[in-house]
């Protein structure tokens, strides 16, 4: 192409490497294309067209993951969990990062995680008794629960002593009896029934005989098929009842004090054999400690070790550890044996006068204290000194931990060599030396809705009296699994009421030896509280299950497709939730009990998402409440959702001379060959280009990907000819 009629044409563009995103200011030739802020024009034909082709999506190959199978060649972005037993407490689900993270989760609510390869249905509950007392001033709880057994009328019971201020009370699951025969002789009510379980003393509600006979009691005498209680009536001849009536009793009272004129139980313990408890005698306004036999009924009167003038309990707690009673009581500690008949002399003195004992314990090498004075909580450590032919005794106090400022410490608890610390905030586990006894605690494991007031143990388990998504219940700690290296260890929430809101955990334990939980909740000052034992076989009605968010651990965004759930329904149904970043939930699947599920459409939410969790609702069986479902895992079928990238072919007139479409002239001695080596500039340093299409008026952000010159002019003796087709290859970013 030969050169213009006028060497005084404006240069297009500033001479030099041009900035590689600027754009080109518009001029009075009518360019078609601008790329990286210099004007072309375009030259395509048959040979050489205007292309734009969808690029290569590429996508990895190998399978580098840390679990087979979870990055495959078909395309499929795979996550996979097939085991839950590591509990709950995770926000996102990145295997990659930590192995352990393989089987945790972000909650559960009503399901039993802790078998290796399997979530079902936690058992339901069954409420007995009520519990009238509110929390102390200092609040701290009056509910007391102790394992016990105990043999009555030549039968075994497996329960728990309940302590609530003015009321002790044994508690066992509920007995029950038809009755089919009622007399009444000298204001003596006889009841004849099938073979049952009652003793002497048990409180009784008797339902379905008739209006003289119904009502609540406590029994007075039994024999293999009756049982009698006092009721003032003319006399009744025996007489048969049909249909049959009913009688129930689930708790014994044990010790009854009266509000206002004596003082409540502060606290209780017992060796296996007696009860001991602390009290005030109101009349001489003294503390008391009295004790009676765990099998005695309401009718024998307790016995006083002895009390102590001019000590008055505001605050109490006492336990029985390494064969003696330890008593703290005001700022005060003692200890004392079994035996005792009156109160020795002080063990140690808190130098804060109103600080507040909360709980004691003992390791192999020491016992300790708990307690708090305003925001400060610490735990204090007894160790014991010997001396031949004498049994050991107490040292003074050492603190041995204290705990964060307004974390207010309301009971430990010894348990497989560690010390389980319950506050305000949660739980905290720490290591105990088995020398000295020293005390090293970790960080909280989970953070509870209300404090933590009590532990109870089983195996290699610990359960906690906590809140349960706003439930009263407990929560399970695997004190046999250690989330890495510091005194962390796997939770979950376990048992609880589903039907029950507004109400603190207050104290929990076992019905003697056997492993049903029961826990009791306090008065919150408008209703009673009440006692919940783990029932025999039935389940919960529902449980959920929800997983840690999915996100490959990328930022980009995915089409999340499918999810396969491995789930046995013949005895329950299922619900399936996906969960977006905002917390809120789609159900994407409901199933039935009885039906087959395959792979789950995830079509909601719609769109790409970053991250997704998903959330698996159990229902238990519709024909027997003793069964339910069982989940094994699930899998998620997921798309890179990568904003596909084209490659635009532009065939480009490179001259040292154009003309538009208008005869517009442009160009200047070298013009070719200084925009060629701009781009080729630009191409190797790798740097983005903004693309203008003045057709369409479309701009797009891309990088160079190939530059193909061809010169076709050859030179003369005036001109060197540099200058042809120009064919530039971008590959949009956006």
């Amino acid at each position: 192409m030969a050169y213009g009629d006028q060497i005084t044409e404006a240069i297009p563009t500033p001479i030099g490497n041009p900035i590689a995103n600027q754009t080109y200011a518009l001029t009075g030739v009518a360019y078609d294309v601008s790329i990286g802020g210099q004007p072309f024009f375009l030259n395509n034909d048959d040979n050489n067209p205007y292309r734009r082709i969808t690029a290569q999506y590429r996508k990895n190959q190998v399978d580098m993951s840390r679990e087979p199978g979870e990055q495959t060649i078909t395309g499929w972005w795979l996550r996979s969990q097939s085991s839950f037993h590591l509990g709950q407490g995770i926000k996102f689900f990145e295997p990659s990062q930590d192995e352990l993270l393989r089987f945790q989760y972000t909650y559960s609510k009503g399901c039993n995680i802790w078998t290796k390869g399997q979530v079902t249905l936690l058992n339901d509950t069954d409420t007995i008794h009520e519990v009238d007392n509110v929390l102390q001033t200092n609040g701290r709880p009056f509910q007391y629960l102790r394992s016990i057994k105990w043999k009555a009328n030549g039968n075994s019971y497996q329960g728990a002593l309940l302590s609530d201020g003015y009321d002790v009370d044994r508690i066992y699951p509920t007995i029950t009896a038809s009755v089919t025969n009622k007399a009444l002789t000298s204001n003596v009510a006889t009841l004849t029934a099938t073979a049952h379980t009652f003793s002497v003393g048990m409180e009784i509600v008797v339902t379905g005989v008739d209006a003289v006979f119904n009502g609540t009691y406590a029994i007075t005498a039994v024999t293999t098929n009756t049982f009698s209680y006092a009721k003032t009536n003319a006399n009744i001849a025996s007489t048969a009842v049909s249909p049959a009536g009913t009688v129930t009793s689930d708790n014994t009272h044990f010790v009854d004090y009266i509000s206002g004129v004596t003082d409540p139980v502060y606290s209780i313990c017992d060796d296996g054999i007696y009860a001991y408890w602390v009290t005030n005698d109101v009349s001489n306004g003294k503390l008391q400690i009295q004790k009676k036999l765990l099998s005695d009924g309401p009718s024998v009167a307790p016995t006083v070790m002895f009390s102590k003038v001019g000590i008055t309990v505001v605050n109490a707690v006492i336990e029985y550890v390494k064969e003696r009673l330890v008593l703290a009581v005001n700022n005060q500690v003692y200890e004392f044996a079994t035996s005792a008949s009156s109160l020795p002399s002080v063990t140690y003195t808190h130098p804060t006068a109103d600080f507040t004992y909360t709980s004691i314990t003992a390791s192999g090498a020491a016992i300790y204290l708990s307690g708090y004075s305003g925001i400060q909580s610490t735990i204090q450590k007894f160790t014991l000194s010997t001396s031949t032919g004498s049994m050991p005794t107490l040292t003074s106090a050492i603190t041995a931990a204290e705990l964060p400022a307004g974390e207010i410490n309301y009971k430990i608890f010894f348990y497989l060599n560690y010390l389980c610390i319950g506050t305000n905030k949660g739980v905290r586990i720490a290591d105990i030396s088995t020398t000295d006894g020293s005390v090293a605690y970790g960080p909280l494991i989970f953070e509870s809705s209300q404090p933590v007031y009590d532990f109870t143990a089983r195996d290699k388990y610990l359960w906690c009296v906590t809140g349960v998504d706003g439930n009263p219940g407990t929560t399970r700690i695997d004190l046999g699994t250690q989330l890495g290296s510091n005194l962390v260890f796997a939770y979950a929430w376990d048992l609880y009421d589903p039907n029950t809101t507004g109400f603190t955990t207050t104290a929990c334990t076992f019905l003697g030896d056997t492993n049903r939980l029961v826990f009791t909740t306090a008065n919150n000052g408008v209703a009673n509280g009440k006692i919940y034992i783990q029932a025999v076989s039935r389940l919960l009605p529902q449980g959920k299950l929800q997983g840690g968010y999915v996100r490959f651990n990328t930022l980009e965004n995915k089409i999340f497709k499918y999810l396969t759930p491995r789930c046995n329904t013949a005895d329950g149904g299922l619900d399936i939730l996906s969960v977006d970043a905002m917390g809120t939930e789609y159900n994407i699947g409901s199933f039935s009990q009885g039906t087959d599920i395959g792979d789950v459409s995830i079509s909601y939410p719609p769109g790409s998402q970053q991250y997704l969790s998903f959330q698996f609702k159990f229902t238990r069986s519709v024909t027997d409440d003793s069964k339910g479902p069982l989940f094994t895992g699930y899998q998620v079928k997921v798309l890179l959702a990568v904003p596909r990238q084209r490659l635009i072919q532009l065939p480009l007139e490179c001259y040292d001379s154009e003309s538009d479409k208008f005869g517009n002239k442009s160009g200047y001695d070298g013009s070719a060959y200084n925009r060629i080596k701009d781009l080729e500039t630009i191409e190797s340093n790798g740097d983005t280009i903004k693309i203008e299409d003045f057709r369409t008026s479309e701009t797009l952000t891309g990088i160079i990907e190939e530059i193909d010159f061809i010169n076709r002019t050859p030179t003369d003796k005036r001109y060197s000819g540099y200058g042809g087709l120009l064919l530039v290859t971008i590959r949009t970013l956006s």
